[in-house]
């Protein structure tokens, strides 16, 4: 009896452990549930149902363009806000300046009403003249000749420098400028000499009127010269002889912005 027990225990243990393994190997082998999609019906061309179709997916489609625009716009607005931003802070600091600088004479005083600062070379200041109402008068600049050589007691010296070698000097200059000298006298202004030589010049079939002031201020001989349509010659001369008497009136004229050339 005991031995019939022991085979019957021994083959109950050796059926059981071929079984699970069969049952597992079934179990991997059996079929797998797949995720169901969902499928686009194909409907036949042109039908109703086709047309329906197509209409709603061009919907969509132009929806997605039309959100991708106004993305990217919004992008370009951020960007140029940004920039702008960025740029005020400087463009703030800088004005003040501008108009600061535009109308001062080397002597430190106001310009005239109506001269406005414009780009010129090294050593010279250059002015834009108008006559207060928009219109164009002509233009002005001041220079620095060279250093005075003495005192102007003659009546043909002008800081010890003789006129005659001024007088070159606008001469070589109107030769650029296809012009000519018409007159040269002295007058004062201020109390004091100032040499004057009247010029003209061609720009096509315009005239345009030269007047050169040259006038000795703090040890060096300063060049006042105009530039103008013939009708408007005599105002700026007046103003140009305003900026000589400003020059001469200051003994201490800023040296920092005009230098010898």
């Amino acid at each position: 009896m005991l031995k019939r027990a022991i085979a019957l225990s021994l083959a109950l243990l050796i059926g059981i452990a071929t079984l699970i393994p069969l049952a597992t190997q079934y179990a991997e082998a059996g079929p797998h549930k797949h995720r169901k999609y969902r499928k686009h019906k194909h409907y036949r061309k042109y039908s109703k149902a086709w047309w329906r179709q197509y209409r709603a997916r061009m919907h969509r489609k132009h929806m997605m363009a039309a959100k991708r625009r106004a993305m990217r716009l919004h992008e370009l607005r951020l960007a140029k806000a940004t920039e702008q931003q960025k740029a005020a802070p400087d463009a703030k600091a800088a004005k003040p300046a501008t108009i600061e600088n535009a109308a001062l004479l080397p002597s430190g005083e106001p310009a005239p009403k109506g001269w406005r600062r414009s780009q010129g070379p090294a050593g010279e200041l250059q002015f834009n003249v108008d006559d207060g109402k928009g219109g164009q008068l002509g233009s002005a600049s001041i220079s620095v000749v060279g250093p005075a050589m003495g005192e102007s007691s003659g009546s043909k010296l002008v800081g010890g420098v003789p006129t005659m070698s001024l007088r070159r000097e606008v001469i070589n200059r109107m030769i650029n400028e296809n012009g000519w000298v018409v007159n040269d006298y002295q007058k004062e202004i201020g109390g004091k000499k100032v040499y004057v030589v009247v010029a003209q010049s061609q720009s096509g079939t315009q005239v345009n009127s030269r007047t050169f002031y040259f006038a000795e201020v703090d040890g060096r001989i300063y060049a006042v010269s105009t530039k103008s349509p013939t009708g408007s010659a005599e105002r700026l001369a007046e103003e140009s002889e305003k900026v000589i008497n400003s020059l001469q009136s200051r003994r201490s004229v800023q040296r920092a912005a005009m230098k010898e050339e």
